[in-house]
């Protein structure tokens, strides 16, 4: 894979594709599909676009000969969610989550969540999962007390060494209940495998006299690029207009991967429609024969007045120069 310079992501223009979710099959029969990670066509070694997100059974696969419209594969791994896919040579690798609410083993404690690691040479057939980082050896995984979490983990390379980003630790939205990841954190290691040294500091915390990360990080996406690295972060902030926490999607910028600016507000979530809950996660790559940023994201609403659970859907944002 090509990265881009930074430079490609200043002064673009941001707008939604469709006021709708995108196509991936009947939403009630997957009511919850959140956390997506997409490849594009000149990535994929059939030529496709291939997306993994999971829902409330696990990882699913998606292709599409458009971005637009999504055909269903097969489930990837049960019980698995937060997918992400680093790309060396002619392999891919997924990272994915574990929870011990889902696992079968008495040996797991019943807070701990797990890194998992696989490879494949498809995008079909995947190597049996590999722990790479426990949340047991995480200091900052128990946020003020809460259960042990790490959160969306995604590999790049930096100075010779795999450089793992991963949110620690459960903050609770005061008003919804909803949980999102209190920091971003990161590890280093030499081997793709691990053993990987996590840092004693948060990359991105809480900020509570600020204005857009006061109530938690949030998910984070780390962009690669030629020259530095960028970041696209769905935060969770208090809304003091409507006194309710909410979520908005900022573009960040740094030289070392470690202290970012943020830079621009890509997406603020909407007062209504299917959206209007919190932005979940994203992804973010550039089509460079388009001259176009995608940015798929997974959103929530409010509890459907009929079926009393809140639906979690796929949104495209596209960017451009202005």
């Amino acid at each position: 894979m090509r990265f881009v310079p930074l430079r490609q992501l200043d002064d673009i223009y941001w707008y939604s594709f469709n006021d709708e979710p995108i196509a991936t099959g009947n939403p009630y029969i997957t009511p919850r599909l959140s956390n997506p990670s997409f490849l594009l066509p000149d990535e994929s070694p059939d030529a496709l676009w291939h997306l993994f997100a999971n829902t409330w059974k696990g990882i699913e696969h998606y292709t599409s000969t458009s971005g637009l419209e999504w055909k269903r594969e097969h489930i990837v791994f049960l019980c698995a969610s937060a997918p992400s896919i680093y790309k060396e040579g002619s392999l891919y690798y997924m990272l994915f989550e574990t929870h011990s609410r889902f696992s079968r083993s008495k040996h797991d404690s019943s807070d701990s969540s797990r890194i998992m690691l696989s490879s494949s040479s498809d995008l079909a057939l995947w190597s049996k999962p590999r722990k790479i980082l426990d949340s047991a050896d995480v200091s900052s995984s128990s946020w003020r007390g809460s259960r042990r979490r790490v959160y969306s983990p995604q590999l790049i390379q930096w100075e010779g060494k795999y450089r793992l980003y991963f949110g620690a630790g459960s903050a609770r939205m005061y008003d919804t209940g909803d949980a999102a990841a209190a920091e971003l954190m990161m590890a280093e290691s030499y081997y793709i495998e691990g053993p990987y040294d996590v840092s004693s500091q948060p990359v991105m915390k809480p900020e509570p006299d600020g204005k857009y990360r006061n109530l938690a990080t949030g998910h984070v996406r780390i962009i690669p690029c030629s020259d530095a690295v960028a970041a696209v972060n769905c935060t969770r902030y208090y809304d003091a207009d409507d006194k309710r926490s909410r979520s908005v999607m900022l573009l960040s910028r740094s030289d070392d991967g470690i202290n970012f600016t943020d830079e621009t507000v890509m997406q603020f979530s909407p007062d209504t429609g299917w959206a209007a809950g919190a932005m979940t996660a994203c992804d973010l790559r550039y089509k460079e024969n388009e001259g176009t940023w995608y940015c798929y994201y997974s959103a929530d609403g409010y509890p459907d007045s009929k079926l009393h659970f809140k639906r979690e859907s796929l949104g495209l944002l596209l960017g451009r120069k202005q």
